[in-house]
């Protein structure tokens, strides 16, 4: 009888082993299309309409330090809540319709390339236990332009569940006529758990300098409601702005895991900036902007 509790338990045992689906490697991708409505009004009540297409492929691949623990919560939120360092490697590749804004334009293709990693100090013993870095590279060739960028933020683990980060970026375009540009922000994000489920809060604010230009400020505010550990729906505002500009935008989007290593997700999101006045010759006007853009992705973990 002893033997056969025993053969029991330890069936069951490995059975919930396995159904946590604890994973090592992340391997994923994304589509995006994007359409930009743009409309230019004069003064003398011409009126001139044009879209601007753009369609990006991006796949990612992640590999993670240690075995990270999908036990802790929502699936889409194991890594963040089980501390895990991690390494990623992403590119992308794109292609801008300029055909309907002139017949004579040909399309224009454009790569993204980066590395980025975060280190969590974990363990007993450990006088850092849970600061983090964050550190990062990204190459961008949209069109006949190169630009590289580099990342570095340091923060910590507030709370088991609650993490507050200072970055740092430096963008370098390798164009003469354009400026470098140093970005500072500082990131919140907090995770309230539920007895299945849970809530995910996130905001940001930051400054932009470039030289002989207007600091640029920027803040984003959002969050993530999880209806299980399965499925989760979230909502974002940013706004952008610069001696009087600014630049809306909000964001919906939701992740699905259809088993605990394998997830789709989609998201929708529109930039509005504002109407921006022009001059030339003795011709006034304005231009109105939109960006819609759809992002349909899945992703493998193992």
């Amino acid at each position: 009888m002893f033997k056969k509790t025993a053969l029991v338990a330890g069936i069951g045992l490995a059975l919930s082993v396995t159904a946590q689906a604890d994973y090592r490697w992340e391997l994923g991708g994304d589509y995006t299309m994007s359409e930009t409505e743009a409309e230019v009004t004069t003064n003398q009540g011409s009126r001139i309409s044009d879209d601007l297409d753009a369609d990006v492929g991006r796949l990612f691949g992640t590999w993670y330090m240690e075995t990270v623990d999908t036990s802790k919560g929502p699936l889409s939120e194991a890594a963040f809540l089980d501390h895990a360092s991690d390494i990623t490697i992403e590119a992308s590749d794109g292609e801008v319709d300029l055909s309907s804004v002139d017949d004579r334009l040909s399309d224009e293709d454009g790569q993204r390339y980066s590395i980025s990693g975060r280190y969590v100090a974990e363990g007993p013993g450990w006088k850092l236990s849970g600061w983090l870095v964050d550190l990062g590279y990204e190459r961008a060739e949209p069109g006949e332009a190169e630009i590289n960028q580099y990342n570095l933020g340091i923060g910590n683990y507030i709370t088991p569940n609650t993490t507050l980060v200072l970055n740092y970026v430096k963008t370098e375009p390798d164009n003469s006529a354009a400026e470098d540009a140093d970005s500072y922000s500082l990131d919140l994000e907090h995770m309230w758990l539920m007895s299945s489920g849970g809530f995910k809060a996130r905001a940001s604010y930051g400054v932009t300098t470039i030289t002989d230009v207007d600091d640029v400020d920027s803040y984003r505010v959002g969050g993530t409601w999880y209806f299980t550990n399965n499925i989760g729906i979230g909502a974002d505002y940013l706004n952008t702005g610069t001696d009087g500009y600014e630049v809306q935008g909000w964001q919906v989007s939701s992740e699905w895991f259809f088993t605990e290593s394998f997830a789709m997700n989609l998201a929708y999101s529109q930039l509005d900036p504002d109407d921006i006045d022009f001059t030339r010759g003795n011709v006034n006007g304005k231009v109105e902007l939109e960006t819609d853009a759809i992002t349909l992705g899945a992703k493998l973990r193992f």
